[in-house]
């Protein structure tokens, strides 16, 4: 029987399994550690799988893999991206991205140098792991005196993202980044250094089947800085398609697509429309995280996952684009500080308050000890509204704030 091969099928990828289950297809795991990243490790389901094999010897494992007969070979998260590349390679040749360019879809810094060498636009940068490296080239790009952005390499869910203005010693934050561990357990070597973008953030979902890139959904984000971190998010917002500024960031996704190598599979793609036009953020060549699947279904009545297993048992219907069938939102809430939770009431009512709700991951309760929100991964958890009138979709969000002004923390 013939299977799929998911490489550390976490986070999201852990809904591949029984998606290809569903149409009689099992599959085989394939981890690039011997357990999960602590970030991860509450997602990884084993009873999944036929098989589970720990990468180490990659020549070895191929030639199991191949006794096998997969379909394919599939990253679950980013930490699997590159390894299920080059096992695609070594496995089902001609069915992944083009393999020297593998690098551009995880590294920040190779992201950058891919559009660079494409004449893709894209916001000056510097890779660097020596502070007086960074200070000559914010000299020499008369950068010096602007806001700049620092953030790992190889990272995720705007972990250690940094802005520092002008104002503000930027060798603060370099030091604190490097060479520290981040949420996906990788040393940072290396620190990237941006100039600043500003303007109106989208996340474009993608599928591509052999270079044709298809759009499975486009949300523009709602973001806020607190303090010198960039990455505390309110909300992502289902965008229509008749949006004019869909045409323009999906133009762009596909340009960036194709000068990262991505050709077969699911992509996420963030990109900041500036006054100057589109500028990218960041590509993943792998399914969008968090809730942003069962968000799809709600706002698209479609998903990447649902489309992966389309391309490879059906051969079709996976590039088509999108319509919007429900407004939809994934609304995330905060904590100003760390401490003891106190005013929070109303979160466990949230059902009979929200007409519009149609998901609630909110632990936390009057008296939970919690941490400042500085990043996706800290925030207190995370409402999904969805409607067909958009008004009773936004009222709802409304009340969420107010319910959010309601809480505050004690020191503790």
């Amino acid at each position: 029987m013939r299977n799929v091969v998911l490489v550390d099928p976490y986070s999201t990828g852990s809904a591949l399994a029984p998606a290809f289950a569903e149409r009689g297809v099992p599959a085989v795991a394939v981890l690039t550690t011997p357990e999960p990243t602590a970030s991860f490790a509450n997602t990884w389901h084993p009873e999944h799988f036929t098989e589970v094999f720990v990468l180490d010897d990659a020549d070895k494992l191929a030639r199991r893999l191949r006794e096998l007969d997969p379909l394919c070979v599939l990253p679950g998260t980013e930490t699997g991206v590159e390894a299920a590349e080059h096992l695609s390679e070594l496995v089902v040749p001609g069915q992944s991205n083009i393999a020297e360019l593998s690098s551009a879809r995880r590294d920040k810094g190779r992201m950058g140098a891919a559009l660079a060498e494409a004449g893709i636009p894209h916001l000056r940068q510097l890779s660097a792991s020596n502070a007086e490296e960074v200070a000559e080239w914010l000299r020499v790009n008369d950068l010096d005196r602007s806001a700049i952005v620092l953030k790992p390499q190889n990272s995720a869910g705007a972990d250690d993202v940094f802005v520092a203005r002008p104002d503000e010693d930027w060798r603060v934050p370099f030091h604190r980044i490097l060479g520290a561990v981040n949420r996906l357990e990788l040393t940072n070597t290396r620190v990237l250094v941006q100039e600043l973008a500003e303007g109106v953030e989208y996340a474009v979902d993608t599928y591509s089947v052999d270079g044709a890139h298809g759009l499975v959904a486009v949300w523009r984000y709602d973001k806020r800085a607190e303090g010198n971190r960039l990455g505390v998010y309110l909300s992502a917002c289902a965008v229509s398609p008749d949006d004019p500024a869909v045409t323009t960031v999906a133009d762009y996704t596909r340009r960036v697509l194709d000068a990262v190598g991505v050709r077969n599979g699911p992509g996420h793609v963030e990109v900041m429309l500036t006054a100057s036009g589109p500028r990218l953020i960041e590509v993943g060549a792998r399914l969008a995280g968090g809730d942003q699947q069962y968000l799809s279904r709600l706002a698209v009545g479609d998903s990447q996952v649902e489309r992966t297993v389309r391309h490879w048992i059906d051969g079709e219907g996976a590039i088509a684009d999108y319509r919007l069938v429900r407004h939809a939102r994934s609304v995330y809430l905060s904590a100003r500080e760390s401490g003891v939770l106190r005013g929070a009431s109303r979160l466990g009512r949230l059902p009979e308050l929200l007409p519009t709700l149609h998901k609630v991951d909110v632990p936390h309760r009057d008296g939970s000890r919690v941490t400042r929100t500085v990043d996706l991964w800290t925030n207190l958890g995370h409402v999904i509204l969805a409607g067909e009138d958009p008004r009773a979709v936004a009222a709802d969000e409304a009340l969420l704030r107010e319910i959010e002004a309601e809480l505050h923390v004690e020191p503790s």
